[in-house]
């Protein structure tokens, strides 16, 4: 019974080495080596490739045409950044620079504008159109003695410049020299005889001057050339009024509440002139509220 028992003994034992044979197969290691992490197998729900990312589509490069376009199109705040940008890129072109100047007037900042102006000055002295704007902005801050030496040079340039004598009236007179600006303003009449705003200033500043029947007939052709412009039928409507038509003073100040429905000073006129009734040659002996002379003649062409 010894003897077998020694048997079955000796024979459970090499099953027990052989089965741990089998098992140390698929986990044994190298003395000294780490175990390899088990990484499950990859299936289909759990590995998504990722997606490529397109590259960003390319900027259109801003032209001289678009920065142009927006500007005609009102839109002054785009064309100062198209322009901005084009004369970084492009810093020699005088053109650049005067649309910039343009369009940053248009927008109020007049410091951006003469700089501009004067920058396309810089590279081309003879930029008729950068003295011409860059005047009318000291003009209109009430710096008439800066502006004269811009607007002789621009004459000495062109004396034909239409837009040049204009701005002479409005220098002059804000220099209170009022035979000056009336010649002036003749002279910009017969260089372009449908310049509304020459004839609207000319005739307001004769009205002024307690020349009413004169101011009527230029005035009464600005409101021709531009019915749209709520000052100039304003403007008509008092030269009317002194001149004791009043039913045609009214006519013009419906045009300008027509024109600007906003506009309260044409609103007070008109009421005014209604419960007047006509006197040929008599006034009405009221005192019209006079408009700021006004400036919308920027030229932007080439």
């Amino acid at each position: 019974m010894t003897g077998h028992s020694g048997f079955i003994a000796a024979a459970l034992f090499a099953g027990a080495v052989a089965t741990t044979g089998c098992s140390d197969s698929k986990t044994s290691t190298t003395k000294g080596q780490k175990p390899s992490p088990v990484v499950p197998p990859v299936t289909a729900t759990s590995y998504v490739p990722e997606s490529p990312i397109a590259p960003p589509a390319p900027l259109k490069p801003v032209t001289f045409r678009d920065g142009e376009a927006a500007y005609h199109a009102g839109n002054f705040a785009e064309a100062s950044a198209a322009f901005t940008k084009l004369t970084a890129e492009k810093p020699n072109n005088a053109w650049g620079h005067y649309m910039l100047g343009l369009s940053a007037a248009k927008t109020g900042d007049t410091t951006t504008a003469m700089k501009a102006f004067d920058e396309a000055l810089r590279i081309d002295p003879k930029h008729v159109k950068s003295l011409i704007n860059s005047a009318r902005i000291l003009i209109d801050q009430k710096m008439p003695d800066e502006a004269l030496p811009r607007l002789d040079h621009a004459v000495m340039l062109d004396a034909d410049s239409n837009a040049a004598h204009r701005l002479f009236g409005r220098a002059y007179l804000a220099q209170g020299k009022v035979n000056e600006a009336i010649a002036a303003y003749e002279r910009a009449i017969e260089l372009d005889e449908n310049d509304s705003w020459s004839l609207n200033n000319l005739g307001l500043l004769l009205f002024e001057q307690g020349r009413a029947a004169e101011a009527v007939p230029l005035l009464t052709k600005a409101v021709e050339l531009r019915k749209d412009v709520a000052v100039f039928n304003n403007n008509l409507g008092m030269a009317l009024e002194h001149t004791g038509k009043f039913q045609a003073a009214a006519a013009a100040y419906r045009g300008a509440v027509e024109a600007d429905p906003a506009n309260e000073k044409a609103k007070k006129n008109l009421a005014r002139v209604e419960s007047v009734k006509e006197a040929p040659d008599k006034s009405s002996g009221e005192t019209s509220e006079t408009k700021v002379i006004e400036e919308d003649d920027t030229q932007a062409g080439l």
